[in-house]
């Protein structure tokens, strides 16, 4: 009986090594209750109870093996369903590997090549509008007289800003020495030289300061003399 309640279990490939053991424990225990209730009852009753029980334990065992057998064909059942999904998530992988990028590349490279265009045609643009700029600019001339262009209106432009800009180099230096004398002035009426000149400066300015009050006396008394 123990051989033929083995046989399924060595079978049962797919179960792991846990559930046999616990199988393995439960037949162990049930056999050896038998075994102790057997050693301990009376021959009349043996006979009884020991069919009774060996009954039991078949039918304990019997429905072991029937949910041994639904948890196996459960699980063969889940691996046939991960083996499909398996196969069916690898194809739509190498599906998507192969559709997408040359599509994201295709969309990239359009995309460069308008952002490429687009700056190209901007260069082109900015030449032309330079190159107009040039020839509004220099290459203009009067229907009048076709001589004036603007190039030499330009160069006779230049030639005037130069020599103004002599003229003004020429007055600045006049000026520099005009303030170099004055500076001078300023520091002989200062006393600075160490000559009387600033005595006879502040001496004029007194007289003349008297003089004009007096003028300004003889005014107030009618007088009209200088």
């Amino acid at each position: 009986m123990t051989s033929d309640v083995n046989e399924p279990l060595q079978g049962g490939k797919i179960l792991s090594n846990s559930v046999d053991r616990r199988l393995l424990q439960a037949i162990e225990s049930r056999l050896l209750a038998v075994s102790a209730f057997v050693s301990e009852t009376p021959s009349d009753e043996k006979d009884t109870n020991v069919l009774e029980e060996i009954q039991v334990e078949l039918e304990s065992i019997a429905s072991l093996e029937s949910e041994l057998s639904s948890s196996r064909a459960t699980i063969a059942d889940l691996i046939t369903r991960i083996d499909k999904s398996h196969t069916r998530l690898k194809a739509n992988l190498l599906e998507g590997l192969s559709t997408f990028p040359p599509v994201l590349n295709r969309k990239r490279k359009a995309s460069d090549d308008l952002v490429a265009a687009t700056i190209e045609a901007s260069l082109v643009k900015l030449s032309l509008l330079r190159a107009q700029s040039y020839q509004k600019l220099y290459g203009f001339t009067s229907d009048t007289e076709p001589d004036a262009t603007m190039a030499k209106a330009l160069t006779t432009a230049h030639g005037k800003l130069k020599e103004e800009a002599h003229g003004l180099l020429e007055e600045e230096h006049a000026l520099d020495a005009q303030i170099e004398e004055y500076e001078r002035l300023t520091r002989l009426v200062d006393g600075d030289s160490g000559t009387e000149f600033a005595q006879v400066v502040e001496d004029y300015i007194r007289v003349e300061k008297e003089s004009e009050e007096c003028r300004r006396d003889l005014r107030r008394l009618g007088s009209t003399g200088n």
